[in-house]
């Protein structure tokens, strides 16, 4: 809309139309990149310049050229690392409650990323599958007890002692 204005009057009209000019049409057409494959080292070469590709936190890619490997998908095989890292968050724990007969038992946990925090990955002592961390009902929050739970039924709570070393009943 367009608006005239002289002292007297005003005067309003429409613009004249201006004619559409067709958009030309952008097809898009897939660029098929090569896959890095493993050089005589045995290390991913980029595909580009064949340089060696680093490994990144989440995907390899190339310092000289900037190549990123968006493709790539972790093996995940089930095997844990046995390297120092992951050593120094496996703990063997022994058993604190009253019982006698359980006195020699000990509980394998490790300590695994879960999202944002760290959290107790509890190995069953009786059966050796992975626990479940379950609920505290609300009792007594201030003794700072966890409770895990397997598939067959087994039940594991994990202590610390005044010491602040954990021990499990």
């Amino acid at each position: 809309m367009v608006i005239q204005v002289t002292p007297n009057r005003i005067k309003t009209s429409y613009a004249p139309e201006v004619p559409a000019v067709a958009k030309p049409k952008v097809v898009a057409s897939p660029v098929q990149v090569p896959r890095p494959r493993h050089g005589d080292s045995g290390k991913l070469e980029c595909p580009r310049c064949q340089n060696s590709l680093m490994q990144s936190y989440n995907e390899p890619q190339c310092v000289k050229c900037g190549y990123v490997d968006y493709g790539y998908v972790p093996n995940k095989n089930g095997s844990r690392p046995t390297n120092l890292i992951t050593t120094g968050t496996r703990y063997v724990i022994r058993y604190t409650g009253e019982y006698d007969n359980l006195k020699e038992t000990l509980l394998y946990v490790q300590v695994v990323r879960l999202r944002n925090r760290a959290v107790y990955e509890v190995t069953c002592p009786f059966c050796e599958s992975v626990m479940e961390q379950s609920s505290l009902s609300g009792k007594r929050r201030e003794i700072r007890e966890e409770r895990y739970k397997c598939a067959q039924g087994h039940r594991v709570s994990l202590l610390p002692n005044p010491k602040g070393a954990l021990g499990w009943k």
